[in-house]
């Protein structure tokens, strides 16, 4: 899901958890799942529909950050 649609969802309140979690695909990197109130589960996603990835906890909790959240659970 696009940033602008992970921000539209939290500000109807439609976001129920965010996770971080190490890259599928490259352990040494980290990704955002977000789980809407219908269970759905969501890879943030750049505008060329790219999973976001990020090489370390502090560029992840800044995006997330700038999308709005102040909680995220970091599963190792």
């Amino acid at each position: 899901m696009k940033e602008h649609e992970i921000k539209a969802r939290r500000e109807e309140n439609r976001v129920d958890s965010v996770k971080i979690v190490r890259s599928p695909s490259n352990a040494h990197e980290w990704v955002i799942l977000f789980k809407d109130i219908e269970g759905k589960t969501f890879f943030l996603i750049s505008d060329d529909d790219h999973v976001c990835s990020y090489a370390n906890l502090d560029s992840t909790v800044e995006a997330l950050d700038a999308l709005g959240f102040a909680r995220a659970e970091v599963l190792f």
